[in-house]
């Protein structure tokens, strides 16, 4: 009896001792999200089904936008397509009807990554991953001149003058901004202008208008949609609007995935700091901006950076 206890007890070391000196890869480490190495990461997904799916935005210049043949261009299509063929499988392009439709889509599976000119925010960080940024930009003012003079500020060369004369005036009460329903912007008007009137339009386009036509005095968004905004609209709004320089404050686009799969993570800032050390989306960027001189938006000295910053 005591020599078959022995033999057990040997044995049970034995089998300890072989589980504890297996290779760590041989072994399923728990991760934070739950998953183990056995879990099977995107990229594996993409690479055997032959297809990368991607969420672009449904309509921003010159990110993603349907030209006049009807067919879906931009910066961000011609990253996916780059991204798509060096992973050797096809493209497959998956535009919402919504803006805000993205991040869903993404959790649900039904895209594998997110690339839409969408901003790195405290609140979707909490949601899904985001890649180191592949575009540096920043938050600015289009401003109807004629519209604004009634308040002062017709005449003022940039934002800080702006703010300083308005509230000098009195007269913040009295400012009307348009802003995107959904977008962060809204948020930085709110923190700028706590005392204005903020009003919330369905699309870029519709708070550019509102802005045109004198329903406000301002629309806060990203400076590369105004800009091209501005330029698109040259013949009638020429004398009449003015985007602000500097941008308010800085943005930044990444790249979302799904919370969790940190290799397929990995792979994509890889492939974003590739793009940026070949400065390939500035070349996209001035392929679709032939008439602007977007040397400005990257040459310039970088924006001040705070946690107020990441609405």
């Amino acid at each position: 009896m005591l020599k078959e206890k022995l033999t057990k007890a040997l044995l049970c070391i034995v089998l300890a001792a072989g589980v504890l000196l297996q290779p760590l890869h041989a072994q399923p480490a728990e991760s934070g999200t739950g998953q183990t190495d056995a879990t099977p990461s995107r990229l594996d997904e993409v690479i055997d089904s032959g297809k990368l799916r991607v969420g672009v935005n449904p309509d921003f210049r010159p990110f993603s936008f349907v030209d006049e043949s009807g067919k879906r261009v931009g910066v961000d299509i011609r990253i996916a397509q780059k991204l798509a063929d060096a992973l050797g499988v096809e493209l497959e392009i998956v535009a919402p009807d919504n803006f805000a439709d993205l991040i869903p889509m993404l959790t649900d599976d039904k895209v594998d990554v997110v690339i839409a000119g969408m901003s790195i925010t405290f609140d979707r960080a909490r949601q899904v991953n985001f890649t180191d940024p592949y575009f540096d930009t920043g938050t600015s003012m289009l401003m109807n001149i004629g519209h604004s003079a009634k308040l002062g500020i017709g005449n003022v060369k940039d934002a800080d003058q702006l703010i300083e004369q308005l509230r000098s005036s009195g007269n913040e009460s009295q400012l009307k901004i348009a802003v995107t329903e959904g977008k962060s912007p809204a948020a930085v008007a709110k923190r700028l202008f706590p005392d204005a009137t903020i009003t919330g339009y369905p699309t870029n386009e519709d708070a550019a208008e509102a802005t045109f036509k004198g329903d406000a005095n301002l629309m806060i968004h990203d400076e590369v949609f105004l800009k091209v905004w501005l330029q698109a609209n040259e013949s009638r709004a020429r004398f009449r609007m003015v985007v602000l320089d500097p941008p308010i404050k800085p943005d930044f686009y990444g790249m979302a995935t799904r919370k969790g799969d940190l290799e397929w993570l990995q792979l994509l800032n890889v492939f974003v700091h590739e793009m940026r050390a070949n400065h390939q989306v500035e070349s996209y960027l001035a392929r679709f901006l032939p008439n602007m001189n977007t040397d400005q938006m990257f040459d310039r000295q970088p924006l001040r950076f705070d946690i107020e910053d990441m609405e």
